[in-house]
């Protein structure tokens, strides 16, 4: 254990603290449709600041492959067209700020980011659905995915409306194809790195038990009060964030 914690150069209580964080974050998103990066980001960023975004894109990619084989059949491709071309001016500012801005502004921001999915959560704004909508929506997803990883509460904010399978199906496409987008923005410009990868293979194994968990036992589970949990987590995080 010496010898891989010196491999990915992260002392063992570091690593045990990232791993609890993603397994809740894998188990919330599996049970919920989304919420790894929601739950993470701000928690990894106390633990771990070098783990945001790159390792929670890379695990956004992984939970989301896992979910739409079992939503496959629900997915509608032109739900989620438009989106998918904002993301790509989207992804183009946020890759400007994850670069312009310093560490302890991009904190705040990444703070106020989970704030916002706690409130797009909460109160479920009601939005007209069409071209317009869905682009602004791909384009602030987009600036959230890349700084923070967490794209998925525009596009919630418009879909809440939708059946909840058609929900999670959707999302779990647009995230594995937004993931991609932002994780080939991120090399392109410089900030993915060997030991991400590293720090990732043996973080995953805590996120396939998050993921198998709540295949186990989420069905059985009160989701809305799940779902006020890790709510209630993330928004005590974000605070810590903005203190």
């Amino acid at each position: 254990m010496d010898s891989v914690l010196a491999w990915i150069d992260l002392p063992l209580s570091t690593w045990l603290g990232c791993s609890a964080v993603l397994m809740l974050g894998a188990f919330v998103q599996r049970a919920t449709g989304f919420g790894l990066a929601v739950v993470g980001a701000p928690l990894l960023l106390m633990l771990e600041p070098r783990l945001v975004p790159v390792v929670l894109v890379l695990f956004g990619f992984t939970v989301s492959l896992m979910m739409v084989r079992h939503y496959w059949h629900e997915v509608r491709l032109d739900a989620i067209g438009m989106a998918l071309v904002g993301r790509l001016p989207g992804n183009a500012l946020g890759i400007w700020l994850l670069l312009a801005a310093p560490m302890v502004v991009l904190e705040k921001l990444i703070a106020f980011i989970v704030l916002f999915a706690v409130l797009v959560t909460l109160c479920r704004f009601q939005l007209p659905v069409n071209r317009i909508t869905l682009f602004g929506a791909g384009i602030l997803s987009g600036i959230f995915g890349t700084v923070a990883a967490i794209g998925g509460p525009p596009i919630v904010l418009l879909m809440h409306g939708l059946p909840t399978d058609r929900v999670r199906g959707n999302l779990a496409a647009f995230f594995i194809l937004t993931s991609m987008l932002t994780l080939i923005t991120l090399v392109i410009a410089g900030q993915v790195q060997l030991w991400h990868f590293q720090v990732a293979l043996t973080l995953l194994p805590a996120v396939l038990i998050g993921n198998a968990l709540a295949d186990a036992v989420a069905h059985r589970l009160d989701r809305r009060l799940l779902q006020g949990a890790s709510l209630a987590l993330c928004t005590l995080a974000a605070l810590g964030l903005l203190w």
